[in-house]
């Protein structure tokens, strides 16, 4: 069995871990895989928006306990051979931040989503992490394991949680190590909704869809870098680059088409160009 499912359709690529009968604990092939596929719906026009899901009753339980200890860490690194869509040519230079592997998620230009079905521990929760935008179902658990196995916040955690809810709040959730179920999740601003659980799945293909037929591919990737760079560019440094993407945006086919399919009373047909 696949443990690592792709598929794409109207615009929506959707990378499922497929470990049911291990909560979709991670292994260095399935890092390998997920990053590689990353890197694939980046590189292809036809995908505008990215899902990363899991089978069954988990989202992803974290690093395969078995291998917890052997030295087979999950050091992965993106293919070199793989282009993306658009190069370092738009908005912000990512390149400034993040590199491949682990931040694929991110330097991925395209909006990337977690449906969080289920529980997201350690590395797990990581990976929602990198994502933009998190849903979650009201059954979902998360939390950052580390402080209990002796490590410190690993692959960027204490970083990335600073960023969302703050210092406080993130040392709360690293020392003492804590579950914490969807709803509280949605309290503390890890994720933007919190569903019932058999509504998570239609909610997020539903916005997912609305996503990728109603906003232009070029301006979202541009969006998106701002957004990774916001907080580490000053304010004169980000309104440049937004002049600079607004000049450059509006030479666009998909800036003419999204006139045309105003004017015209239908659905745009953007095509990132």
């Amino acid at each position: 069995m696949d443990e690592l499912l792709y598929g794409v359709a109207d615009g929506v690529a959707t990378i499922t871990f497929n470990r049911p009968d291990k909560l979709n604990a991670l292994t260095p092939e399935i890092l390998s895989a997920l990053f590689r596929r990353v890197a694939e719906a980046g590189a292809d026009p036809a995908v505008k928006v990215i899902v990363l899901t899991g089978a069954g009753r988990g989202f992803c339980a974290g690093l395969d306990l078995g291998i917890i200890g052997s030295g087979a860490g999950g050091r992965v690194e993106l293919d070199p051979g793989i282009a993306p869509q658009w190069g370092d040519d738009i908005g912000p230079d990512l390149a400034r931040f993040y590199s491949g592997g682990w931040n694929a998620l991110i330097t991925c230009r395209k909006p990337t989503i977690a449906a969080v079905n289920g529980p997201a521990f350690g590395w797990g929760f990581i990976l929602a992490l990198h994502c933009d935008i998190r849903f979650a179902a009201r059954s979902a658990l998360f939390n950052a394991t580390f402080a209990r196995i002796g490590v410190p916040g690993e692959k960027g955690s204490a970083w990335l949680l600073s960023r969302l809810v703050g210092t406080a709040r993130a040392a709360d959730l690293l020392y003492t190590a804590r579950r914490f179920d969807g709803a509280d999740a949605e309290r503390l601003g890890i994720v933007n909704a919190v569903l019932d659980d058999e509504a998570l799945m239609p909610h997020v293909a539903e916005y997912a869809a609305n996503v990728a037929t109603y906003s232009a591919p070029r301006a979202m990737a541009a969006m998106k870098a701002q957004i990774w760079t916001a907080i580490d560019d000053d304010y004169t440094k980000a309104f440049a680059y937004a002049d600079h993407e607004q000049e450059a945006a509006t030479g666009t086919e998909d800036f003419r088409e999204a006139f045309a399919s105003y004017r015209e009373k239908r659905a745009p047909v953007f095509k990132g160009k």
